[in-house]
């Protein structure tokens, strides 16, 4: 009788398997240009493979370019303030395949995942703002913007231009960022093999690295710095008055500049380099 369960079980799932496969559908390399009204949203979320481009305007709205056979196959639901884009086939070999969406002041959440394209050629102007990247996603944005988060995981990547008071990057998981800040603070924790580039400036800044995660940092200027390194993870910095380091574990710290520096804990097999003197400290 188990047995007869669990086979039942096993055809139940893979019927639900097949059942949520998306029909595969090729572009007629015809591109066209549609217009499609959208309900008011505070945050959006985009899947698949769809390149998206936002922009500020005084009204909310979708513009679809496409080949012309594929407009029919994107999406829209609303989940209370929530604006969520898909595609309802698997869409492959187009020559087109993107939608431009104008967002008003009120925008302040952007989640991207499965592959999307997010672009923000002209800058983010909100208040507040988190853009998060999901599951191979990419993100090439300009933020100017009061509080602004970016959450990345799960192999995906990110090139950013950023001006903001409060500047948060939490990223894992493979992630790739490669971004021209500044702000007046900064929070930066990376883990999980997650690999980031910044450069710029921040009057303070708070950098936690763990789990083989790499910064590269010797050309972000920070007045006041505290940094934690963990286990195998690699970072060069520049403080230009303070640093507070605590590293453990085989972390390797490269401190460019002359602050002054207060080294809350060190332990195991973590090193700790001048760069600029090209000289070991500890």
């Amino acid at each position: 009788m188990k047995n007869v369960i669990v086979l039942l079980v096993a055809i139940l799932c893979c019927g639900v398997a097949v059942a949520q496969k998306k029909e595969k559908i090729k572009g007629s390399k015809t591109v066209t240009v549609t217009q499609r009204e959208i309900n008011p949203f505070e945050a959006v979320e985009i899947e698949d493979n769809i390149e998206v481009f936002l922009v500020k305007g005084d009204v909310q709205g979708l513009e679809i370019e496409a080949d012309d056979n594929l407009h029919e196959v994107i999406s829209t639901e609303y989940y209370g303030n929530t604006l969520r884009i898909t595609t309802t086939k698997d869409v492959s070999a187009f020559k087109k395949f993107s939608i431009r969406l104008t967002y008003t002041g009120t925008l302040t959440s952007v989640t991207a995942k499965h592959e999307v394209v997010l672009n923000a050629l002209m800058a983010l102007e909100l208040n507040n703002i988190t853009i998060t990247n999901l599951d191979y996603s990419k993100s090439f944005i300009n933020v100017k913007s009061k509080n602004f988060t970016l959450k990345m995981n799960d192999k995906t990547k990110a090139e950013a231009n950023i001006q903001a008071d409060s500047t948060v990057i939490e990223m894992s998981k493979n992630a790739e960022l490669k971004a021209l800040v500044a702000a007046q603070s900064a929070k930066i924790d990376l883990y999980q093999k997650t690999t980031a580039s910044i450069e710029g400036d921040a009057a303070r800044a708070q950098i936690r690295l763990d789990n083989n995660a790499e910064l590269t940092a010797k050309k972000f200027t920070v007045k006041a710095l505290e940094l934690l390194a963990e286990s195998y993870s690699t970072c060069n910095v520049l403080a230009s008055e303070t640093i507070g380091v605590s590293a453990t574990g085989k972390a390797e710290v490269e401190l460019y500049g002359t602050p002054k520096i207060d080294l809350k804990k060190f332990a195991d097999n973590a090193t700790l380099y001048k760069r600029n003197e090209e000289k070991r400290l500890f």
